[in-house]
């Protein structure tokens, strides 16, 4: 028969911790504030004098994550803009120019553009880089063709730059959230570490230890981050709450090569019905997003996500 894992055999701080940073942070100040309460203790003293500095790292990776989260739009937005740019007005004013050469669906025209502008209006950024590189390649050393080429490759020197600075960022953040999650862990055992010192030192009352442990935190564990890992073209819940569409927005970061998009339901459906908002997540990019814009009211508070194309794609999603 198969034995049940006793709760008091895990490191239920590690389990309380897991799910949020934020609540990992909250949870672990209020244990070294109310530890410092008690120093005038001898073994207070020495609980506290241990503990603190393993929060002041945690504490530390945690503000250094923060800090590049809270900079993360200003590095991904150059190349939203590249990317809205590219959309727009550069594809158009290239293919005006080269249609002033080459009429369309001729063979010298469908050589150079053989899918109109959709390369560059549509798919990731992968693809739209694609897009640029093989048309460069397609002018060649065509003469007629010089100052177009060289307007588009000014474009994409651009275009690289900015993907570069995302990057870059991307790959900071990737690192600040190892060595978080590597401090969360080193705090939860320190935690449980000294938890075992209360006990002992109270076992004979140990209604003494909630004095010091913050027991209303570990048993308020709202969740207010979600990751998905998004494989298929499957549909996936991340939460129902009631938000406030003044105080809340969402910080979505997604990484991998494929674009996602959000929406808000009645709970009714998961599908996204024709004429209902949505909001659409490029790859590789981090960004505040309005509730409202996607849909979110008091009657629609089920919010989803799907990969809009091929390639495994992680999102998470904090609500702020």
């Amino acid at each position: 028969m198969a034995t049940q894992s006793w709760i008091r055999s895990e490191n239920f701080i590690d389990t309380a911790t897991e799910e949020s940073y934020i609540i990992a942070k909250e949870i672990y100040d209020q244990f070294e504030v109310n530890l410092l309460s008690g120093i005038a203790d001898p073994d207070l003293l020495e609980y506290y004098t241990y503990y603190k500095p393993i929060n002041d790292k945690y504490g530390e990776a945690y503000q250094t994550l923060a800090s590049l989260n809270s900079s993360g739009p200003g590095n991904t937005l150059d190349i939203k803009i590249k990317v809205a740019q590219l959309r727009g007005t550069e594809i158009k004013r290239w293919d005006v120019q080269i249609q002033s050469l080459y009429e369309r669906g001729s063979v010298m025209y469908t050589s150079l553009l053989p899918k109109f502008r959709k390369p560059f209006q549509q798919g990731s950024i992968e693809k739209r880089t694609k897009a640029i590189e093989n048309l460069i390649a397609a002018m060649g050393d065509d003469v007629s063709l010089a100052s177009i080429k060289t307007d588009v490759q000014t474009f994409f020197d651009l275009w690289q730059d900015a993907i570069k600075t995302q990057n870059t960022h991307f790959a900071k953040i990737d690192l600040a959230i190892i060595d978080l999650e590597a401090e969360r862990i080193n705090a939860a055992d320190a935690m449980m570490y000294v938890y075992g010192k209360l006990v002992s030192k109270f076992y004979k009352n140990l209604v003494m230890v909630e004095l010091y442990f913050p027991v209303d935190l570990l048993q308020r564990m709202t969740q207010e981050a979600f990751v998905a890992t998004l494989k298929n073209n499957k549909v996936r819940s991340l939460f129902k709450r009631k938000l406030d569409v003044i105080k809340n927005s969402l910080v979505i970061k997604v990484v991998g090569k494929s674009a996602a998009i959000g929406y808000f339901t009645n709970g009714l459906t998961d599908k996204l019905l024709e004429g209902d908002l949505f909001m659409t997540f490029l790859p590789d990019t981090v960004g505040n997003y309005d509730i409202a814009k996607m849909g979110y009211t008091d009657k629609k508070r089920y919010f989803y996500i799907m990969r809009k194309e091929t390639g495994k794609t992680v999102v998470d999603v904090k609500i702020k």
